[in-house]
């Protein structure tokens, strides 16, 4: 309506940006489950065509996290 004023900030942090660090171990539990799922989901690929049960698997979920870490401690400096 006329002469009215829009509400005041009610957030309370009067506009300032969120730390720098904010998600960083969201971050780092996603690269490991990311690694987890990938490398394990294709050594389950090599175990169903080559007719092992489970090896490939277990070496690619175990490839996934080595390289999960790699990842957190090269892009995070963890």
């Amino acid at each position: 309506m006329t002469g009215q004023e829009p509400p005041p900030e009610s957030r309370g942090d009067k506009g300032q940006q969120p730390p720098p660090d904010t998600g960083v171990g969201m971050t780092a539990v996603s690269y490991l489950i990311a690694g987890i799922l990938v490398w394990g989901g294709i050594g389950w690929l090599v175990d169903h065509f080559v007719g092992t049960k489970g090896i490939f698997a277990g070496l690619g979920a175990v490839l996934g996290v080595a390289g999960g870490v790699y990842l957190i401690v090269r892009r995070l400096g963890a």
